[in-house]
């Protein structure tokens, strides 16, 4: 399933613009634009799509999505039953990150605001307390106009940055992007691993690029990403794969060679380790009906 390009509703003379909906359900279907977004759910509950992460959504749902990151927010059945009498609400505010000129976004009291862009290139979903304090910030901004709209977008950006209370959406093998919370020794590994994945990688390759022995390299590596090496070039894996099993082109025991998985029961279990689910399961999810044989 390709996501489609959307035209979003922009004055043309607009570059920080909130757009309003109120309907029976959401319309829009599975897409991406370069603006980033932020989606405020106000009423109606269902399916939230970003990237490959499929989660259920529910009034209050406050989410940052990065520029050409794929998502939907697809309402219950239920919704487009007329006599149900739902509706679906919410608040999107969009920004491209070109509004911020190249010196200033490179201020070191931009340095929070710079660091939330680029991890909302896998889409960023907040909770907690911090939910709150943002969904009653964008409550009390949504009419803002003139320098008080460009102000409060900052401060917006400030107070979703400091936050901890937040997850990753799409996995790191989906977005192909590092967050830049990653300093440069860490991105060689991950470089590495971005244009080799598919290929068999000893640990020895990877620790020789930081200068590291094995043994001290998978210490180095759980502590930063949490994950053992192995673990994440395999959820890089998978993560790539769901984007071919979407797309719908290769039967799936082709994927599984293409992602670097030597078998595919391999392949099949490592998925479901990460996923919970088969990818002919993950396909359902998504709509996507395979006409690939396995």
């Amino acid at each position: 399933m390709k996501p489609l390009y959307q035209d979003l509703p922009f004055p043309i003379d607009s570059h920080i613009h909130y757009y309003i909906e109120d309907l029976p359900h959401f319309i829009v279907p599975w897409h991406y634009h370069p603006a980033i977004e932020i989606m405020y759910i106000k009423s109606g509950v269902g399916t939230r799509f970003v990237g490959d992460s499929i989660e259920k959504y529910e009034e209050g749902d406050i989410c940052m999505i990065g520029p050409n990151l794929p998502h939907e927010w697809r309402n219950d059945d239920t919704y487009f039953d007329k006599a149900s009498g739902l509706r679906a609400t919410c608040i999107c505010l969009f920004f491209k990150r070109e509004i911020f000129d190249q010196n200033f976004i490179r201020l070191p009291e931009m340095n929070n605001i710079r660091d939330l862009i680029e991890r909302s290139r896998r889409g960023l979903k907040f909770t907690g307390n911090s939910k709150l304090k943002i969904t009653r910030f964008i409550d009390d901004s949504v009419n803002d106009t003139g320098v008080k709209k460009i102000s409060n977008l900052l401060m917006l950006l400030e107070l979703m940055a400091v936050s901890t209370e937040y997850e990753l959406l799409a996995s790191v093998g989906f977005t192909n992007s590092v967050n830049s919370e990653n300093f440069e020794r860490f991105n060689k590994v991950y470089q590495f691993l971005v244009k080799n994945f598919a290929s068999p990688i000893k640990l020895e390759e990877a620790a020789a690029l930081v200068g590291l022995t094995p043994t001290a390299f998978c210490r180095y590596f759980k502590k930063r990403t949490q994950k053992t090496f192995i673990e994440y070039l395999n959820e890089m894996r998978i993560g790539y794969s769901k984007k071919l099993l979407l797309e719908n082109k290769m039967k799936i025991s082709t994927i599984s060679e293409e992602v670097g998985f030597q078998n595919l029961s391999n392949y099949i279990s490592q998925f479901k380790k990460v996923t919970g689910m088969s990818p002919s399961q993950f396909q359902k999810q998504f709509g996507v009906k395979s006409k690939q044989a396995i």
